[in-house]
């Protein structure tokens, strides 16, 4: 018993040690960028801007972890409120704009509605992050991802559809388990950030997805009430 509270104690303070030497490295190169970045070529620039990105997964990453380890002893507790999830996309769109120039994939925002949601706004970042982050990795290069999300009755629906690699029906089921090692593009993951984003939803009541159809188009999202 003690051996697990440690473990415990532990883990969260690892978690927030990795996350400071992140944080610090992400503002030293935005302040390099910006005092300096006139004097950088092209290509100098996009290796600073990759390193932003990978320090801004991390930090992504260790907020999944952080949650997860909460997971081990109690559910997901959403604290809700309203705010504009058009404001959320766009800005996990600025963090991911680089990985999507690098692929040369291209984002199309196709719905007309400004709209407000009542949810865990932290944890709605996270599952579109993750979301779109999987739709990426299964996108083709040089190809484009089409978000909608519109609302239908009390729900909200939410959707990525990229050109890809197919997901098959068996790993459908299996993709949001936990631990489900998976890899795409010379990229492997052991799934937890699915894995988080279904328990989130799950949270939200709602519904989680991931799938394929005939012409190779992949679609993930979500469906969750509005209260």
């Amino acid at each position: 018993m003690r051996t697990k509270n440690k473990k415990q104690d532990f883990l969260p303070k690892i978690l927030y040690d990795l996350k400071t030497p992140a944080l610090a490295q992400i503002t030293a190169l935005e302040t390099l960028l910006k005092v300096s970045g006139k004097n950088f070529g092209s290509q100098d620039k996009d290796l600073i801007e990759l390193t932003i990105h990978s320090c801004r997964y991390m930090q992504h990453l260790i907020d999944v972890f952080s949650i997860i380890n909460s997971l081990e002893n109690e559910k997901i507790k959403p604290f809700c409120e309203v705010f504009d999830i058009n404001s959320v996309l766009r800005k996990i769109l600025d963090e991911l704009k680089i990985i999507l120039k690098y692929r040369n994939i291209t984002v199309n925002i196709d719905t007309k509605e400004e709209l407000s949601i009542y949810a865990d706004k932290l944890y709605m970042k996270i599952t579109i992050f993750n979301l779109l982050s999987n739709s990426i990795d299964y996108a083709f290069d040089n190809s484009s991802i089409d978000i909608n999300f519109y609302t239908r009755k009390n729900s909200l629906i939410f959707e990525i559809k990229s050109k890809g690699t197919p997901i098959t029906t068996d790993f459908s089921k299996e993709i949001f388990e936990k631990y489900k090692k998976k890899t795409t593009f010379n990229k492997t993951t052991l799934g937890l950030g699915l894995y988080l984003s279904k328990e989130i939803i799950n949270a939200h009541f709602g519904t989680i997805i991931a799938k394929s159809l005939i012409d190779d188009t992949n679609i993930f999202g979500f469906e969750i009430p509005i209260r």
